[in-house]
């Protein structure tokens, strides 16, 4: 165990971490702790209200689970995991009862650190949004801390998300705001690229099994060659267009739809509904 393990000089019978909320990103969390061996599954305590999640994250995890929020808030470092929409009713529920040295830790989308802060009655807040890869521990998380916080606080901080994959902390909120803007959404883009190029290969008269195997093993495999040469995407890019051959061909058709301005627009699009998320007020609701 070392000395910035989650878990490190945990009082007796203190969760070494505690989930406000159980869902699918709490769970890419608890699992990469456990596994990064940062904290033993007995020292999480997971609050959530749904009984068959809490039942689910028990026997796959061996994790503590309660009902009750205000348990799970007593851990040394808490991570609020809840549905933006049920963000007040949490921030009512935990007002002025959390520990002073309690380090919290937001993966709510939209949550900015003041409405955190003076929600909680508490000054020790980080504000992060890892992306959905962190079930596979490839996320790319971005974060900030509240003003003040110590430098052990952001150790641990800093165990806890790169246990996830990349983590990077930021100098102001607006970085995480932008960055999540571009990272959030990543996933989902990708995603809809491959399907998009899967149905084309089958489009063609490629078995869909064929053209899958394609088109990901051939995304995969250009990742793999941008991330271990670490040329730039558009000196690759040249390497595989040659003058007047068929790949220009396609590139032309991107560029006339306009692909790029596409991609661009979408982004800007997710940056300004997060911000519009940040703005809304906090109504109560169903913790959890």
């Amino acid at each position: 165990m070392t000395a910035d393990s989650i878990d490190a000089a945990v009082p007796s019978r203190r969760p070494a971490l505690g989930f406000i909320g159980g869902g699918v990103m709490a769970e890419a969390l608890m699992g990469a702790v456990i596994e990064g061996r940062l904290a033993a599954p007995g020292t999480i305590l997971v609050g959530e209200v749904d009984e068959e999640r809490r039942r689910v994250l028990r026997e796959r995890h061996g994790v503590e689970v309660t009902a009750d929020n205000l348990a799970a808030a007593t851990a040394e470092l808490v991570v609020l995991a809840v549905k933006p929409q049920h963000l007040g009713a949490v921030l009512q529920q935990l007002r002025g009862q959390l520990r002073e040295d309690t380090i919290v830790v937001s993966i709510i989308a939209g949550a900015r650190l003041r409405t955190l802060c003076e929600g909680l009655e508490h000054p020790l807040v980080v504000r992060a949004m890892p992306n959905t890869p962190a079930r596979v521990r490839k996320a790319a998380t971005f974060w900030i801390a509240s003003a003040g916080s110590s430098k052990p606080a952001l150790q641990r901080v800093r165990s806890l998300l790169g246990a996830l994959g990349t983590e990077v902390e930021v100098a102001d909120e607006a970085g995480v705001e932008m960055a999540t803007g571009l990272a959030g959404p990543m996933p989902a883009f990708v995603f809809f690229l491959i399907e998009a190029f899967i149905d084309a290969g089958v489009a063609l008269g490629l078995p869909r099994e064929q053209a899958t195997l394609a088109t990901v093993e051939s995304m995969r495999g250009s990742l793999e060659l941008l991330q271990r040469t670490q040329e730039s995407p558009a000196a690759l890019r040249k390497q595989v267009t040659s003058p007047g051959g068929a790949t220009l061909a396609g590139l032309k058709v991107f560029e006339s739809a306009g692909v790029r301005e596409a991609m661009g627009a979408a982004v800007r699009a997710v940056h300004a509904r997060a911000q519009e998320l940040g703005r809304l007020p906090l109504a109560p609701g169903k913790e959890g």
